[in-house]
């Protein structure tokens, strides 16, 4: 299975927006991270646990984002993803496409319903 057969579709935000808002967003659209983009291009991600720890602050996205932001390509086997999730204990990681924009996201829970919906779900 590839990245692009599980990938659900991005919420991205292009302007700076309060880690009130951000929250607001997260809990409208039922997602768990935001990605920051600039010009088009990731400049950072921001997950729950990000507005969990600042619970409270009167701050915005850019200052608590993360901005080095780990990232999949479409193509790629999903077992990527799966490894970078495990070994950099992350939730979700952003898909890009070849030029590097963003096409998508995907979720560990997602992974973990794909899993137990399927004994083969890995299998190309």
């Amino acid at each position: 299975m590839l990245v692009e057969d599980l990938m659900k579709k991005p919420i991205a935000i292009e302007r700076d927006v309060t880690l009130a808002d951000a929250a607001k967003l997260m809990t409208k659209h039922k997602i768990n991270s935001l990605i920051f983009l600039v010009d088009d291009k990731i400049a950072g991600i921001v997950t729950h646990e990000d507005l969990v720890a600042h619970f409270g602050e009167q701050r915005k996205v850019s200052e608590i984002m993360t901005r080095q932001v780990i990232t999949v390509k479409k193509s790629d086997k999903l077992q990527r993803a799966i490894d970078l999730i495990h070994d950099k204990n992350i939730s979700v990681v952003p898909v890009v496409d070849n030029k590097g924009d963003l096409v998508g996201v995907v979720h560990a829970k997602d992974i973990l319903n794909q899993a137990c919906a399927s004994d083969d779900f890995l299998m190309d």
